[in-house]
């Protein structure tokens, strides 16, 4: 099952929860302990050198919408988690709730690598705020 960690805020391209990548703007605007940014950007360092940049974040169409695609971490990249895990305790003591969703491989692919799928969000998203 691949996972993704979520906020209650709404995403403006997708429409969905927000993950903790992009959410952690929250956290620099609302005010936050030192300690907590100054981790995050530590963690966020060791994304960016391991994490590669999705080539495809969304689709664009001359007659329609855009779909703007959704990031969930492959369940065999144990480090990613491990650490995204430490990421959304450090945003929930920050202030902004982190939960986890999961999902099985079954969406519209965007785009793939191994540590990661884009896909397509749909209806029947699991949702972790109502």
């Amino acid at each position: 099952m691949y996972v993704r960690f979520v906020t209650p805020l709404i995403h403006p391209a997708s429409r969905v929860e927000a993950g903790f990548f992009q959410a952690s703007w929250y956290l620099y605007r609302n005010g936050c302990p030192y300690w907590i940014l100054d981790e995050l950007e530590h963690q966020f360092d060791w994304f960016n050198l391991h994490l590669p940049v999705p080539k495809q974040i969304g689709r664009h169409f001359k007659r329609r919408n855009s779909i703007w695609g959704i990031c969930w971490f492959d369940p065999d990249a144990a480090e990613a988690i491990s650490r995204a895990r430490y990421c959304a305790w450090l945003i929930e003591e920050g202030g902004l709730p982190v939960r986890s969703i999961r999902t099985a491989g079954e969406r519209e692919l965007l785009w793939k690598d191994s540590h990661q799928i884009v896909t397509k969000p749909t209806v029947d998203l699991p949702k972790a705020f109502q």
